[in-house]
């Protein structure tokens, strides 16, 4: 199960390119997620992420660890689906990208009623208005306005 948490941690910095966001996207502590990376790195005897004040890069080995680590969780988030869409629950992370004013104007409502119908089901919300590239940064469903 740590493994999996290790794999979860390690996707999340890499994908918000910070700890900090890393650490609020998987309600925790940055000490937290860093010690989890850490120990990660400590326990694969690697560096995977070059860490400056300013910034984070992935070493050759992180590159390669996240395209893998990425396909491992996106098999298990597809055989859990599996199984549930067999039973009808919605369950997992739903990661929507949304403008920051039409998100928080707009969409509280829906998502709180969509949130109670299905309690299993966890939004992990990206408010902005920024440039997103959907498939690397995991994102299930974007709106955008234009």
């Amino acid at each position: 199960m740590a493994r999996f948490e290790d794999l979860e941690t390690f996707n999340a910095v890499v994908e918000a390119r910070s700890f900090t966001k890393a650490a609020m996207r998987l309600d925790t502590d940055k000490s937290a997620v860093s010690r989890r990376i850490s120990a990660l790195e400590a326990r694969l005897g690697v560096q995977l992420i070059r860490r400056t004040t300013r910034s984070l890069n992935l070493t050759d080995t992180g590159r390669s660890f996240y395209e893998r680590s990425t396909r491992i969780l996106a098999d298990l988030d597809e055989a859990e689906s599996a199984v549930l869409q067999q039973h009808g629950a919605l369950r997992g992370r739903l990661r929507v990208a949304l403008p920051l004013s039409f998100g928080i104007l707009h969409m509280n409502a829906p998502i709180d009623a969509f949130s109670r119908k299905h309690p299993e089901l966890r939004f992990d919300l990206d408010l902005s208005d920024r440039w997103l590239d959907l498939v690397q940064e995991g994102i299930d469903v974007a709106v955008r306005i234009g």
